[in-house]
């Protein structure tokens, strides 16, 4: 191959394994975030199911709160936990995928180097 034609695929190698690897951090905050979230729901929900039926329980509506039922909060809680919980699902698979394609980015790095070396020895 030509030096040109080796360093434009040099190039665009290096690119996708950039994009790769801003994509598995951000994937990685994203799993962070939601897994926080799902914490965050599990310990609200044992606090709330703690409590007695009589105490008023409210839940924040932007700038305010709204007094809301024990068995309506605790419907929401769960709710969100169980958003949380999918979206980790497809996070994951997600990051499986962009893991496959910077593996295979890196393959291919080592292959251009690999031709490039051989040739500029022979």
């Amino acid at each position: 191959m030509a030096d040109d034609t080796i360093q434009q695929v040099y190039m665009r190698v290096t690119q996708k394994m950039q994009d790769c690897q801003k994509q598995l951090a951000q994937i990685e905050a994203q799993m962070s975030t939601n897994q926080r979230e799902t914490r965050l729901a599990a310990l609200t929900k044992r606090e709330i199911q703690d409590l007695d039926n009589s105490v008023p329980l409210y839940k924040s509506m932007g700038k305010m709160f709204i007094q809301e039922s024990k068995e309506d909060l605790l419907k929401d809680i769960e709710k969100s936990a169980s958003d949380a919980k999918i979206l980790i699902d497809a996070l994951e698979k997600k990051q499986k995928f962009v893991k496959r394609d910077l593996d295979e980015a890196t393959g291919n790095l080592r292959d251009i180097i690999h031709s490039a070396q051989s040739s500029s020895k022979k």
